[in-house]
This record gives C-alpha cells, structure tokens and sequence, in this order.
C-alpha cells in the first residue's frame, strides 16, 4: 500500500505507526527523507524491533554478487558485493541475527553487514585460522544494544583430542562490540557440532545440531551470550544420520523449526518447538508432513550445498537447494515453496559445477531489518 507523508499526517501519529512497520524495509528507506518526523521513527529502537518482528524471512546468497530472494511473493534483486568485501576474497560462511550478518571471509577478515542500510563494520579476529571453527552472533539478554560474537573450535575437527577423555578443551573466543574488545577461555566440551548443519541464532542466543563424543545421540546445543556458557537444550524429534537430511531454522522469532528428509523415501516432515525461553521444558511438535512423488531431493550427493528453508506466513515451507543437472557435472539452486496441496517452483538462482559452493550452504534465512550495525563505546582499531 503507498502512502506519502502528507496522507500520513492526516492520521494519529500512532496510527501511521501502526501502518508504517508493516512496510517492506526498501520503501521505508525510501521514504525516511520525506519527513522530519518519519526519519526519526525509523532510526527508533522501539519502532525498528516492532518492524523487525512482523518481517517475513528471506533467503539470502553471496557468490561475487548479492542476491536476496522474496520466494513468497517472487522478489528477486541482485546487487555487486561492497568493493571492500571483493578485495578480501570470497566469504567462508555467515551467520544472521536481526537482519545483520556475520561475515567470515577465506582470508579470515570479519565483518558485521546490514545489506540494506549498506553499513558494514570489520572485526579484527584475534587469530588467523578458520580451520575447523564454529561461529555465532546474538546479545545480551539483559540489553538487545550489546551484541557479541563467537568463535570456536568445532570438535568433529579434533577427535583425537577426545578419543580417550571423551571430551576436549577448546579455546572460546567472545567479541563484545560495546567495548571493541575480545576475550578468551577455555572450557572442557563433551559434544561437537554436526558440521553440515549450520547454527541459527534465536533471541539472542545460538543453536546448533550437535552429537555425543561417546553417545550416539543427537541434540541441540545451545550458546547464552548472557552467562556465556553452553548449555544442551533438547533432543531431536526424528533419528539422524548422513543419509537423510537434517536442518535448523528459527519459526516466529521464538521457536525453533527443523526439516527431516528421509533419502529412502523423500518424504518431508517439519517440526517446531514451544517458546524457547529459560526455565522452560523444550517439546517438539510435528507441524508438516508431505509424501508426493515430485518433491525434491535436497541433498542428491554428499558433495551437494546443504538447504536452508524457513516457514512463511501462510504455513508453507520454503526450501532452496542444490539439484543436479542432466549434464551431471553442474546444480542449479533452486527455491521450492511447499504446500500441504501444492509444490511452487521458483525461477533458478544460479547454475555452478558440482562441489563449487563452500561450505556447502545453499543459502541462508535472512530479515531486512533498519538494525544499524552496532557501534562501540571505545573507537574501533
């Protein structure tokens, strides 16, 4: 719905408010010169989580170029990457928290980016190794302003640590962008990550897919920037193992979903949490399930980019993925929304060789959010 300032001004301010953050975060900053009044409310913290929270989830690439994807109504955009990203080499993984994006390159530069407001702020990494090491992005709990990074060794990397103890000493490194400063410790660590399934952050805090040193279960771990510690959360509703396919999104900004593909039968479940909060006991609900002859195969081969998927508004999934060509020497991405009734085929991201995509994420769930990029109390390095 378009509306000028000069309509808005005819309603009660709280009104337009109301109307305001249910617009598409492009129109918004679009629209932010055309009023004194309207600039201010875009740059308020109240009004820029309340628009935050009614986003709908889109899928997010980088490959030399951005490209960001609306699959519900078919928005795509493609834009150059910053010329302060290209000069540093191709970007090793990411991780989405409020609209900003955790970018660790090859080179292992670090930066925190806000496509939309096109504000970027690097990190300077305590080390210069990205072997084996997992990464994360929330805030305190107590304050949404202090936002934190992570990095840590993965210990699928370093079994020979574990092979006797059952456990193994990483180094935890915690970037606080407040005061620009790093800290380190160590703590002693019984399970490592499941290294195909990426983590997602969730209300501050961050999740992965996790196993057992010594057990075969699979869990989910989780990481409290508040206290700043691991702590196990629940296990997983369906079985695991390198044949099917496994992947954790966040669902309605306080849950959190998980698709399960079994490669025997391609069939499709989706499961979602209660509300993940302290204190409370973590269940598992089964809230799709679809058997049909002409779903995809998200993972046809090992070496294939893992899918990312989310759930959208209308309760559909959304899925983008790697499929193989006739050629069998490429993959297209493709987006794919699925419906109890339906199977909706997006226009194909891209065509690329088998194995090109590292580390092998087909995309990531993302939220165009006005969140500036945090600044620090100290200036930067």
């Amino acid at each position: 719905m378009a509306m000028d300032s000069k309509e808005c001004s005819l309603l009660p301010f709280e009104l337009c408010e109301e109307i305001l953050c249910r617009v598409p975060t492009k129109s918004l900053i679009r629209l932010k010169l055309t009023c004194k009044r309207w600039f201010a409310l875009f740059q308020d913290k109240r009004f820029i989580y309340k628009h935050l929270a009614l986003l709908q989830e889109h899928i997010i690439r980088t490959n030399h170029m951005l490209k960001i994807i609306n699959p519900v109504i078919g928005d795509f955009s493609s834009l150059s990457l910053p010329n302060e990203f290209q000069v540093r080499g191709d970007i090793y993984t990411m991780v989405h928290c409020d609209g900003l994006l955790l970018c660790i390159f090859e080179s292992c530069s670090m930066a925190v980016w806000n496509p939309c407001l096109n504000q970027a702020r690097w990190i300077k990494p305590l080390t210069s190794s990205n072997k084996g090491c997992c990464y994360g992005i929330g805030y305190d709990g107590l304050s949404r302003d202090n936002y934190k990074i992570l990095k840590f060794v993965n210990g699928a990397f370093t079994k020979n640590e574990y092979v006797n103890t059952g456990s193994y000493k990483p180094e935890v490194d915690i970037y606080e962008f407040k005061s620009n400063s790093w800290k380190t410790f160590k703590v002693s660590l019984d399970w490592h990550v499941v290294t195909r399934c990426k983590g997602v952050s969730l209300k501050g805090n961050m999740y992965w897919i996790s196993k057992w040193n010594r057990k075969p279960d699979i869990f989910i771990q989780s990481f409290n920037f508040s206290t700043e510690t691991f702590e196990p959360l629940c296990s997983l509703p369906v079985g695991y193992d390198i044949y099917n396919v496994v992947v954790l999104s966040a669902f309605k900004g306080d849950n959190l979903s998980l698709l399960h593909q079994s490669k025997e039968t391609s069939k499709i479940e989706v499961w979602v949490t209660n509300k993940v909060k302290s204190g409370v006991s973590i269940s598992w609900t089964k809230f799709f399930s679809v058997t049909r002859p002409n779903l995809p195969i998200l993972v046809a081969f090992e070496n294939l980019s893992y899918p990312v998927h989310f759930i959208d508004k209308n309760n559909r999934i959304v899925v983008c993925c790697e499929e193989v060509l006739a050629d069998r020497r490429n993959v297209a991405v493709n987006i794919y929304v699925i419906g109890e009734d339906e199977i909706k085929s997006q226009d194909e991201i891209e065509q690329h060789q088998i194995g090109f995509s590292w580390p092998l994420i087909s995309g990531y769930a993302y939220l165009p959010s006005l969140v500036p990029v945090p600044s620090s109390e100290d200036k930067p390095e």
